[in-house]
């Protein structure tokens, strides 16, 4: 309710303002007066708001697609949950903090897996305040299943068992229909898409359940709660008896009825729960808040990104709004004139103009807002699809309504459109009242002024760039000669150098500056502001460039089009009225080469990223299978003995084998700051140590190269190396996925590591190890832990045995990964082991990353489709305010198909002006760009995305000709007459 008054307060304040204003005597004159114009003219007026809701849209687009984006990271981390929002479970008897018992108590003890009778689950619900939660008893367990028809199973396939009235197991078919259980019987079972699709198994086929036969009833997406992809339902009795344990449980789940909204220390199993659970060993954990706040931190550092290339576009919309508000103040310079002559103040003026912009911004961004909203929708549509997570089931990305977003979206619109119409505003009011009347231009500015500009923009060059070299920041830095460059390019030509070589020196300068690396003049920073200002700079510059020649624009036209006579006797004129308006051609060329360069840096960024996963085992250390030993009970397998002795698989099929035992302690920094934070430590073997192809790109002092580092990790087990993830980076080539534990004193663009860089460890008997850290790995190695010792180094920490229970499994023959995977699989699942192959899930994750890419490239799109339709809106200006033009140069006998010739080059040389201004200005930044990502990630290469530049251009060129087309047609219906007499 509060979203939806925030959305109606939002749209009401400015037409408040309206009202506020209309009530005085002078007021409603002022509103007649900036009203008029909009009623005279209703098809201008039509075709000003359109051209304003353009801009407005851009803004509401990017609000909704975050909001999309937003969902979609809930519906992730949602989407296991079913029905639950909370659960309690008992602790596992390894993290119990016990006290002594005498010997004959501990042989009597209960070795099985810890379990809730029906007395703890009735004390839960006694001890819950939250009226109208649903409790609900769930078992699950890994349990062997197989598949007798295809030879496939799973040793430790994770089977719920629940009651089939149970509501906390909501299964979802792949068509999105609910799956109904109320009719499962003892032999009944239902399984996960990813179990069917691992043991190829449909509905109707026999499986064997730890030994027991059970059919196939249905196979689910979604909707098992706690429980992985691969995953299956039976009835709560019958995992019971399969299990032996009759009557217990090992979840009571809670599911309130009111939406979760609140953080998750607000949670009430944190108020109500929290003195049970620790008086019987419990674990009371918010899943639901938990998953909210994950997907919240999960699209804030995905925000980052988005806002890195999406403000560039919102600067074209800026740009639109200035061009089409310039324009129309253009168009009524006469009208100013009349009312300053018939004694109109300036300032009542200027306040006329801003309360029609007002209205122009009201009524534009409410239509731009909800375009937005629909251009939003769509692409949450069309991009369903490419949302995914390796780890969760695939849900769509759902479209959310966010009133606040809406609202946001709006007065950003309004506020902007109306702000650029003020500063206009004060502008024409300084109308020059005879040249107005005449119809003239206005006489030109004084020496003085002209003069006074360049001298304080160099100094205020100056005194930026000596700051940024004190501070050491390039930002400051660079603007600061930016601003040097552009004012000895403008003040140059007043002490007789030649104008267009001062301006395109001042030009050319700016561009080579920003295209050299920023670390050359300092800390860069986050990089989102230097590559903002690297764009506004760069384009900035380049339309500069093109402005200063448009000369020699005109001479290349004329001998590129020299076969066409038609064509080349329209070209000085449709070059003249460029370069008369060379402010307003600038803008629309920098408006459309702003967005074609970000595409195009976009898609530079996807293509080097996208190398790494190229080969899947860059990302995986050069294997191809991961096997984790998933049985309950027994010891670890030796891996190469069971290849040896399996009549499955031949051992000359497989190549390098490495294996590692994993936990989860708490660690922290030696003379550092900040706390413990929990970490996975992995104590790997000899093989996998020797055997694993990550490089390490920061080394301890000594070590020369990554097989040193892993040689010394093998022989020193007070030694760890550690993930990139460790090391904080400002870098905004990477998001998300950082450590909770970030190193103190070391920084990605270091050479070497310190020498004295050490951590403490704590074991689970409270005990403390040091580890010296002699390496870190880039954070493009997905598979591994936060930090790695060797397995004795491991054994020192926890105070047992490490042998490794999870291994990775090279073939021999890269072509034959599928065969040896089902080889492996077959020999293994005797024995407690699940084996899987890396490349695919590689694959998968490397789709899944796309989903930012493709939203960034969806928003790059509708700033594209912007951009084309404004030059229609622009063209279309231009003809109501160029109708006398056109009038005489048909009567001087220039047939239509000339005056749509004439219109036809003007956008076109706009459209491919942007065009190569874009696209250079992208391979000219690119290679800085792609060497800031290898600061966090340094297996990318430089890639020129042949298929992104192609969309590009083809498109920009086929949309702005459609457009530029059409309004050429309309100039040529033009009457001649009624041109010349000026009639509108």
């Amino acid at each position: 309710m509060s979203d939806a008054i925030t959305l109606v307060v939002a749209v009401a304040s400015p037409l408040l303002l309206i009202a506020l204003v209309a009530l005085t005597p002078r007021g409603r004159l002022s509103v007649r007066i900036a009203m008029r114009n909009a009623f005279r003219r209703p098809a201008q007026t039509l075709l000003v708001a359109l051209g304003l809701s353009l801009a407005a849209l851009l803004f509401s687009a990017s609000f909704t697609l975050e909001a999309a984006l937003h969902q979609a990271m809930r519906a992730q981390q949602t989407a296991d949950l079913g029905g639950v929002d909370a659960v309690v479970t008992p602790v596992e008897a390894d993290d119990r903090e016990e006290p002594e018992q005498p010997e004959e108590a501990g042989e009597a003890a209960d070795t099985g897996p810890p379990a809730l009778d029906s007395d703890d689950v009735r004390s839960i619900e006694d001890a819950l305040d939250e009226p109208g939660t649903t409790v609900s008893s769930l078992l699950s367990l890994p349990v062997p299943v197989e598949h007798g028809r295809t030879e496939r199973g799973e040793p430790g396939l994770t089977v719920v068992g629940a009651a089939n009235n149970d509501d906390a197991v909501r299964l979802v078919d792949s068509s999105g229909e609910p799956l109904a259980r109320d009719g499962l019987r003892e032999d009944d079972i239902l399984i996960s898409g990813a179990a069917s699709r691992d043991l190829r198994a449909e509905r109707g086929d026999v499986l064997t359940v730890a030994g027991r036969t059970m059919r196939v009833v249905g196979v689910y997406e979604t909707g098992a709660p706690l429980a992985p992809p691969a995953s299956a339902v039976v009835s709560l009795r019958e995992l019971q008896e399969i299990a032996d344990l009759p009557g217990r449980v090992n979840a009571v789940t809670l599911a309130y009825d009111r939406e979760v909204t609140w953080e998750e220390r607000e949670d009430p199993v944190h108020g109500e729960l929290s003195s049970l659970a620790r008086a019987n060993d419990w674990e009371a954990e918010p899943l639901r808040a938990s998953a909210h706040e994950s997907a919240d931190r999960l699209t804030t550092e995905l925000s980052t990104l988005f806002l890195l290339f999406s403000q560039l576009s919102m600067v074209a919309g800026v740009l639109l709004i200035v061009l089409v508000v310039m324009m129309l103040a253009g168009e009524r310079h006469a009208e100013f004139g009349v009312l300053r002559a018939m004694g109109m103040k300036r300032g009542r003026l200027a306040f006329v103009l801003a309360l029609e912009g007002l209205g122009y911004a009201v009524l534009a961004s409410a239509a731009g807002t909800l375009l937005g909203w629909g251009v939003g929708a769509g692409a949450s549509r069309v991009l369903s699809d490419r949302v995914a997570d390796p780890a969760l089931p695939p849900p769509r990305l759902e479209f959310g309504f966010d009133p606040v977003a809406m609202a946001t979206a709006y007065l950003i619109g309004v506020g902007v459109i109306a702000v650029v119409f003020a500063l206009v505003a004060l502008r024409a009011s300084k109308v020059d009242i005879v040249a107005a009347l005449r119809g003239a231009e206005a006489p030109p500015r004084s020496r003085r002024r002209a003069v006074v500009l360049p001298v304080l923009a160099l100094l205020a060059g100056i005194a930026t760039a000596a700051l940024g070299v004190r501070n050491g920041t390039a930002a400051e830095t660079l603007t600061g000669l930016t601003l040097v460059c552009g004012a000895l390019g403008a003040g140059l030509p007043r002490v007789r150098v030649p104008q267009r070589l001062a301006h395109s020196a001042g030009a050319v300068a700016v561009i080579v500056l920003w295209s050299l690396p920023g670390e050359l003049f300092g800390e860069t920073g986050s990089g989102i502001t230097i590559f903002f200002l690297s764009g506004i700079a760069l384009v900035g510059a380049g339309v500069w460039l093109f402005v200063s020649n448009d000369d020699l624009v005109q001479r290349a036209l004329r001998r590129l089009l020299a076969p066409l006579p038609r064509m080349t006797s329209v070209i000085p004129i449709a070059v003249a009225y460029s370069v008369r308006n060379r402010l307003r051609s600038g803008m629309t060329i920098a408006m459309l080469s702003i967005v074609v360069l970000t595409i195009t840096l976009s898609g530079f960024v996807t293509a080097a990223v996208n190398q790494i996963y190229a080969d899947h085992r860059s990302v995986t250390g050069g294997f191809d299978l991961q096997a984790s030993w998933v049985s309950p009970g027994g010891t670890p397998p030796d891996l190469r003995s069971v290849f040896e002795e399996s009549p499955h698989i031949a051992t000359s099929e497989v190549g390098r084998i490495g294996g590692y035992a994993d936990v989860s302690v708490r660690a922290r920094q030696i003379d550092a700051e900040a706390g413990a934070e929990e970490v996975g430590v992995w104590g790997a073997d000899e093989d996998y140590l020797l055997g694993n192809r990550y490089p390490v790109f920061l080394r301890a002092p000594g070590l020369d190269s990554s097989e040193e580092v892993w040689d010394e990790l093998r022989r020193s087990p007070n030694t760890a190396v550690v993930s990139g993830t460790m090391i904080p980076s400002d870098s905004a080539a990477f998001v998300g996925g950082g450590s909770d534990l970030e190193l103190e004193g070391v920084d990605v663009l270091d050479e070497e590591l310190p020498g004295d860089l050490r951590l403490e460890v704590a074991g689970p008997d409270g005990g403390t190890t040091t580890l010296r850290v002699i390496g870190v790995v880039d954070r493009s190695a997905e598979y591994l832990g936060d930090v790695v010792t060797s397995t004795e180094g491991l054994a020192r920490i926890t105070g047992e045995d490490a042998s490794p229970t999870h291994w990775f499994v090279a073939a021999e023959d890269r072509e034959e990964v599928g065969e040896v995977a089902l080889a492996a699989r077959r020999a293994l699942l005797d024995h407690g082991v699940t084996v899987t192959p890396l490349q695919e899930e590689v694959e998968f994750r490397a789709s899944s990353n796309g989903v930012v890419q493709w939203l960034l490239m969806a928003f790059m799109g509708f700033g594209l489709v912007v951009g084309c339709s404004a030059l229609g809106v622009v063209s279309i200006r231009s003809i109501t305010e160029r109708r006398n033009q056109i009038g005489v140069l048909r009567a001087i006998g220039m047939q239509r198909s000339g005056i749509r010739r004439l219109f036809l080059i003007e956008s076109l040389v706009v459209t491919v002006s942007g065009i190569a201004l874009g696209v250079g200005l992208g391979f000219a930044v690119s290679p800085g760009l792609v060497d800031s990502l290898r600061v966090d990630l340094p297996g990318v290469t430089y890639t020129v995305p042949v298929a992104v530049l192609v969309v590009i251009i083809g498109a920009t060129l086929v949309f702005s000709t459609l457009v530029s087309v059409l309004a050429s047609r309309r100039a040529g219906d033009v009457p001649p007459a009624e041109a010349l007499r000026d009639r509108t």
